[in-house]
């Protein structure tokens, strides 16, 4: 399986979540409004981390996002549960970046990459991720080639 940028993709670091479209999310032609996809993405992700163990509040819920490239293949039109799949390319010391797929069966709607930064709150500047993402991204997520 190849992955958006070339990275390839192991079935068994991917993880795929569930999220519903509803119908409030669709522009005036009847598909899914571009700005949508990120937060399918978001939810995906964040539906993964709880069930992890990383619950609201937890230190490494404090994140900004650096960087989100999406590439659009086939608009949705239909209200439901999509596919969210995704894995991380790369862990740094402060960042992770993920590749990214929205689909519904076998079709493909739109791929990318988002690039979050732990920030610390009080300062506003990039902090380390704790040990418990690290594991978590490192046996279940993390990719390489």
């Amino acid at each position: 399986m190849m992955a958006a940028y070339g990275a390839v993709v192991s079935e068994h670091k991917s993880r795929t979540e569930r999220v519903e479209v509803f119908y409030d999310d669709f522009d005036l032609l009847g598909m899914l409004y571009h700005g949508k996809y990120a937060a399918l993405v978001e939810r995906g992700l964040t539906y993964y981390f709880v069930k992890s163990g990383l619950t609201f509040g937890h230190e490494d819920f404090t994140l900004v996002v650096r960087e989100l490239a999406v590439t659009y293949e086939q608009p949705i039109t239909r209200i439901g549960l999509v596919d969210v799949e995704f894995w991380a390319d790369q862990l740094g010391t402060t960042s992770l970046a993920f590749g990214f797929r929205v689909r519904t069966g076998e079709t493909v709607h739109a791929h990318g990459r988002r690039v979050v930064v732990k920030i610390d709150p009080g300062t506003g500047k990039p902090a380390p991720w704790t040990d418990q993402i690290r594991r978590v991204v490192e046996e279940s997520l993390l990719v390489t080639t």
